[in-house]
């Protein structure tokens, strides 16, 4: 079972690199990665306001990236290197999950802004 929740660990780490790292190109290239951002559907060359929708999602892609990040390293340490107090662990799975259902919502919120 540990290993299920390692790969899950990975996951959640990786996905939160992902996020950061589309921050960054957003941030210094203007480059929209679609794929953390919104569905496939979503054609990016009918935006109305490219640099609004970028303004608008950049602060939530870092705080989700930050967020996974953590709380797939927090797993990771968790299992292997230091048992991490229950309480501990249970306040950062409902926060890296707040987090993810506001950024869920947030996307879908710019989508609809400026599409």
């Amino acid at each position: 079972m540990d290993n299920i929740w390692s790969f899950m660990d990975l996951i959640f780490a990786g996905a939160g690199l992902y996020a950061l790292y589309a921050y960054y190109q957003m941030k210094t290239k203007g480059e929209i990665t679609t794929s953390i951002l919104m569905s496939k559907d979503v054609d990016v060359r009918k935006c109305k306001d490219i640099e609004g929708y970028m303004r608008f999602v950049l602060p939530k892609i870092l705080v989700f990236g930050i967020a996974a990040f953590l709380y797939g390293v927090l797993g990771l340490v968790n299992t292997y290197v230091y048992a991490v107090p229950a309480a501990v662990y249970m306040a950062g799975m409902i926060v890296f999950f707040a987090i993810l259902v506001w950024y869920a919502f947030q996307t879908r919120k710019g989508v609809q802004m400026f599409w």
